[in-house]
């Protein structure tokens, strides 16, 4: 069985079944007015595609996503890395911002609020760094990167970023699966993204648990008139969407910049400490192809039912499925983009004349 059609076939599964989750999702949103609910139901429709694959295939699982043990002094470098990748994804997002809406900031308040910090960071920190990374860093980049690994760093990023189903969210998370690629083939293990998962969602969960504790403490001190614990609440959602391209470089850029370039020289110690920095540089040259070999020798070693026959067959990654799931995905994405822009009957009647004008 050639396992990439068999992993872009997943894939398309995966849209499909994020399509209808999400009109499921709305039914229990309005019942349950609750987007723990709908997060976890969310989580439980990623996973089952990839459960039938790993199933069907007799796959061990941890061998299939690459889950190893990562050496404790790389974990603390792994925790300084995710922080310094943060800056970029802010200035990511706040461009992003400036032709598009961000709703998940109010999506993880209302979490928040409802369940308290303990279960919200379980539901959004922990639940998807295991569920989202095995799904595509485990399945999807494990497979891709067996024919080519730069392709497979860049696919499967462009994959988690569609299926988020927003443009804002695309932009960030295209960049964030490259990275997370990146640090699987300087780690060799998928911990390492599992981590970094965590530790950006819970900070985010954990930020939005303290900022209105401490606001309303500053509100209790000084009085509402000096300090307005809801207004800055909402301005602090708000601000980045009113901003420019000039206010996004000035605000962010200068420290998207140096951590950045922190983040890489830490990147390097970790793929050093690891052995895998020399396969990492051999990615992005012509030694890839050698280093692929390699890679696909140690696999068939690893898991004898797949074949160095099979592995060396598979040239192509794109199939008619994987078009499918991406075509849909991007218009799914564009949709909810329209809807999410809530357009006045104005604007359609202004649209749909503009239409009629080329169509004469």
């Amino acid at each position: 069985m050639n396992r990439v059609k068999s992993v872009n076939r997943v894939f398309f599964a995966t849209v499909v079944l994020s399509f209808v989750g999400s009109i499921i999702n709305s039914y229990i949103l309005h019942y349950t007015n609750n987007y723990f609910y709908a997060v976890l139901f969310s989580q439980f429709i990623l996973i089952v595609p990839s459960l039938v694959y790993l199933t069907i295939n007799r796959l061990n699982v941890a061998k299939a996503i690459r889950f190893q043990k990562v050496k404790f002094s790389n974990i603390i470098l792994i925790i300084l890395f995710t922080y310094l990748i943060t800056p970029l994804m802010n200035l990511i997002n706040a461009f992003s911002m400036i032709y598009v809406k961000n709703d998940t900031a109010n999506v993880m308040s209302s979490i928040v609020s409802k369940n308290g910090w303990l279960l919200s960071l379980f539901m959004v920190a922990f639940i998807p760094c295991i569920m989202e990374e095995a799904v595509y860093r485990g399945i999807f980049f494990n497979e891709y990167r067996k024919v080519s690994v730069l392709k497979g760093i860049f696919l499967s990023g462009f994959l988690f970023g569609i299926i988020h189903g927003n443009l804002n969210q695309f932009s960030y998370a295209f960049v964030m699966g490259i990275v997370f690629a990146l640090l699987i083939e300087a780690t060799g293990s998928i911990l390492s993204t599992m981590i970094v998962h965590f530790f950006i969602n819970g900070t985010s969960i954990t930020l939005l648990a303290v900022y209105p504790k401490l606001f309303n403490l500053l509100e209790s001190l000084y009085g509402k008139e000096q300090f307005d614990a809801s207004a800055l609440m909402e301005s602090m959602n708000t601000q980045i969407g009113g901003m420019n391209f000039s206010d996004v470089i000035k605000t962010y850029g200068f420290t998207a910049f140096i951590a950045t370039i922190l983040a890489f020289v830490v990147f390097r110690t970790i793929a050093k400490n690891c052995g895998r920095w020399e396969h990492v540089i051999g990615i992005f040259s012509r030694k890839e192809s050698n280093i692929d070999t390699m890679d696909k020798l140690e696999e068939a070693e690893e898991n004898l039912s797949y074949s160095l026959k099979e592995t060396d067959g598979r040239k192509r990654i794109m199939t008619v499925s994987l078009a499918l799931g991406i075509l849909c995905s991007v218009a799914l994405m564009i949709y909810s983009e329209f809807i999410s822009r809530q357009i006045s009957e104005q604007e359609v009647d202004g649209l749909l004349t503009i239409i009629r004008v080329f169509l004469r």
